[in-house]
């Protein structure tokens, strides 16, 4: 392997290599993303089923509430915006017959002082 040790006189460029060496790194490569993958999946999974037992989400609730009782903001987000209540999720657009000439007047117009 290149440069094990960090040390730069030990690097080889790609294109300076053999194409059976870089066939080799490359599929090394593919085998450490494909189990990272699989490590993630495998959280993923392990959490839902953790999430799903008993009464963590409860619990899990409760304790947002509870630090956001205490003043943490960033709890109150996660629970407004959880809940629905995120401001920018509730715009509407009440100008739907507007054309694009309109659009472009009424712009033009507002950026006058």
């Amino acid at each position: 392997m290149a440069n094990p040790n960090g040390n730069p006189q030990n690097f080889i460029p790609m294109a300076d290599r053999t194409l059976e060496e870089r066939k080799e790194i490359a599929r090394k490569g593919a085998e450490a993303t494909n189990k990272l993958l699989r490590e993630r999946k495998t959280l993923a999974e392990e959490l839902l089923i953790l999430l799903s037992q008993g009464n963590v989400q409860e619990k899990i609730s409760l304790a947002m509430i509870e630090k956001c009782l205490k003043g943490d903001t960033k709890a109150y987000e996660v629970i407004r915006d959880t809940i629905g209540e995120k401001p920018k999720d509730k715009v509407e657009n009440l100008n739907i017959e507007t054309t694009y000439e309109d659009y472009i007047n009424k712009v033009v117009d507002e950026d006058e002082y």
